[in-house]
């Protein structure tokens, strides 16, 4: 046996520790989200529009999610409110409407339309939801937008928004961010949906309400990663 088998061998074996670790750690980045239905129909059940029916008759709300994400890859959500009232029109008040951050804090929602030029500045018009009818739209955090980096073709001036960072920041809080990495707990944050119904007299009559909508974050194993495991 030579004398620098020894050598030779912890170093292959050091070598392919590392490769392992770099794969793992590559892999090990990928989480879903899931609402809290529970949650919502509660919110809206606390709410009554008249003596004969509460808010979960007339409002629907959904979110289209993939099975998992990459931490920088979520950046917007994708939210179906319907309205299953035959009399009654709703109105989403988007400047009144906030997303939270996992520490809580407060951000003004924002509704991505295709072009976005409009100063952010300015009151966003709000979306009406006629009877029987379902709206779609994609929304985020006003601080994630910025302004597109390269110009439209043949304009000196650049107005579109982007959104440039992810709507979660995982890292924002490390000693939730360790724990989450290590599965031991889930995170969580908000979306808090500003509303007026109009309609016959007994309705709430155009003031404005409030729904609640949670949203939970999970860890996936670094396994899940491996590309024999589809996204879909």
């Amino acid at each position: 046996m030579n004398p620098a088998d020894p050598i030779i061998l912890t170093a292959y074996l050091l070598c392919i520790a590392y490769f392992i670790s770099r794969i793992i750690k590559s892999f090990n980045d990928e989480f879903s989200i899931q609402l809290d239905e529970d949650a919502l129909r509660q919110s809206l059940t606390e709410k009554s529009v008249n003596d004969e029916k509460n808010l979960d008759d007339v409002i629907g709300i959904s979110f289209s999610f993939d099975k998992r994400y990459e931490f920088d890859k979520l950046k917007q959500l994708s939210i179906s409110i319907s309205n299953k009232s035959s009399d009654h029109s709703i109105y989403v008040d988007w400047d009144y409407s906030a997303l939270t951050d996992l520490g809580g804090r407060s951000r003004r929602v924002t509704r991505l339309m295709p072009g976005t030029t409009t100063d952010l500045f300015q009151n966003q018009v709000f979306s009406t939801v006629a009877p029987n009818t379902t709206l779609k739209e994609n929304i985020t955090a006003e601080d994630l937008l910025q302004r597109k980096k390269k110009p439209e073709k043949d304009s000196p001036l650049n107005l579109e928004y982007e959104v440039s960072k992810p709507l979660i920041d995982f890292k924002a809080d490390k000693k939730k961010y360790e724990k989450f990495m290590k599965r031991a707990i889930e995170l969580e944050f908000f979306l808090d949906l500003a509303f007026r119904l109009v309609g016959p007299r007994n309705s709430l009559g155009g003031d404005r309400f409030y729904v609640l909508c949670r949203f939970i974050l999970k860890k996936y194993p670094w396994t899940v990663g491996l590309p024999w495991n589809p996204k879909e």
